[in-house]
């Protein structure tokens, strides 16, 4: 992914993007160095193919042992880039965030996307 691309998902988070601004591309692995808890990540697969985008609110490390436990799933993602939101942001828009950027990816294996308009 190029580093436009990335700051265009990224531009998704609005106000609720952390000052650090989105991070990547790391190896995919639990030691990913993203500065907040609260986040929407983006992994792309050997041939930088976007596979999936998810997001977390327990930290990205923690998210992704998480995933880990899905060794099919997970066999052939390679590269993860990060989209880290501040501390204060509701777990709503938080999920909000990650249907807006997965609706703008297109990943492949994303199987379903959290809604991107909230409720009235």
């Amino acid at each position: 992914m190029i580093p436009e691309r990335l700051a265009s998902l990224a531009a998704y988070a609005g106000d609720w993007l952390h000052p650090d601004g989105p991070c990547g591309p790391y190896p995919f692995s639990p030691s990913i160095p993203a500065p907040a808890h609260n986040a929407v990540y983006v992994v792309c697969g050997w041939s930088g193919r976007i596979l999936y985008v998810g997001s977390t609110t327990i930290g990205v490390g923690t998210r992704f042992m998480q995933h880990l436990n899905d060794r099919p799933k997970t066999l052939d993602w390679a590269t993860v880039y990060v989209v880290p939101l501040t501390d204060d942001v509701p777990v709503g828009e938080v999920r909000r965030i990650e249907g807006r950027i997965g609706l703008a990816a297109g990943p492949a294996r994303s199987k379903v996307l959290p809604r991107v308009m909230s409720r009235r």
